[in-house]
This record gives structure tokens, sequence and C-alpha cells, in this order.
């Protein structure tokens, strides 16, 4: 695509020390970790019509549509944030936050809430919660790093382009890693 002004463009090359990691909740599973799905689903007696918790099927919580994200960064970038880094929640699942390559340490404090497919993987399947912090995006499916002033106006912004966002936690110098305090686990980064 075209970036224009180039002053738009994002690469993450501006990542520092003490930025904000604000996360964007997901509408789902977002195809991370289908596989393991499909694999435990046909293994049920009743395969994707399984009901969970919340009274929906295994199917219809497979297939909620992948939200798209491009309006909200349009809105933050129409409104001059100062975004550092974009990353989508793809891929490694949580793991990924610690994308870049540089020695910073990702410092998780805070979690939304986790949708109901994960939760019954983790709870009722006892798929162990660092293999699901691996393999799903537990519920956030867009990461924004920002500075701290720009937190406020950023999480306004989004909800007024009607998006969920959770300020999770701060990019700190260290060990290439991330520590995910509300399980108190340490995450590899993407590959290791």
């Amino acid at each position: 695509g075209i970036i224009s002004p180039v002053e738009r463009l994002v690469t993450g090359s501006k990542l520092r020390s003490g930025d904000a990691i604000v996360g964007v909740a997901s509408s789902g599973i977002h195809s991370n970790g289908i596989s393991l799905v499909i694999k435990y689903a046909m293994d049920f007696s009743n395969k994707f019509l399984t009901r969970l918790p919340n009274g929906n099927t295994l199917g219809d919580e497979a297939l909620i549509p992948t939200r798209s994200y491009v309006s909200l960064i349009e809105t933050l970038i129409e409104n001059d944030v100062d975004i550092h880094a974009l990353l989508p929640g793809t891929g490694d699942g949580v793991g990924k936050i610690a994308f870049d390559k540089r020695p910073f340490t990702y410092r998780i404090r805070n979690w939304p809430e986790v949708p109901e497919l994960f939760r019954f993987f983790h709870e009722q399947i006892g798929i162990a919660i660092e293999d699901c912090l691996k393999t799903f995006n537990w519920g956030v499916g867009y990461y924004i790093f920002l500075p701290q002033q720009e937190v406020e106006r950023t999480v306004a912004l989004g909800k007024s382009a009607g998006y969920e966002l959770t300020v999770l936690g701060v990019v700190e110098e260290g060990e290439r890693q991330v520590i995910f305090e509300p399980a108190n686990i340490i995450l590899n980064p993407p590959g290791e």
C-alpha cells in the first residue's frame, strides 16, 4: 500500500523501554490454534456440536469471524497518536509480544477477559496455561506499543471507534521475554 505522508509509517523502530503495551480485544480464535481445536473436536462424541459452558457449540465459537483492526489504526493515525509499534496477535500467541529482536522485556500486568473457547481448552480439556498462551491469542488480537502519555487518549479513541482496549503492561530494558504476571509465567520469544 501507499502511506502518505511518510510520517504515518509505523515500522517498530521507535519502540522504547517505558512504552505502554495496549491490547485490543479479539473477537475469538482468529485461527490461532485452530488445528488444536479441530484435533480435540474430532475426539468428542458430539464433535463441533459439543456445548461449552456458555451454551454455544464448539463450532459456533470456532467460527466467530475475525475482527478487522483497520478502522482502529486509521482512527489512531488520523488523530496523530504517536504509535511506536503495531503487532497482530497471530502466531505464537502471547509469546509473540516479544517480536522485536532488541533486548526488551515485555511485562504484562493486566489482561482482559479470556473468551469462553480458550477457557474451555484450559479448564475443561486441561491444556496447560503456558501452552494456551503460546497457542491462542488468549483474547487479544492486536497490540499497540506507544508512549505512556498517549495511553489515555488511545483507549478513548479506540472505544469511540468500537473497540475494547486494555492497558496490558510496559516494555522494559532486559532479557528478550514476556513476563505474564497474571499467571506468573515467563514466555520465550517466538521460535525459541
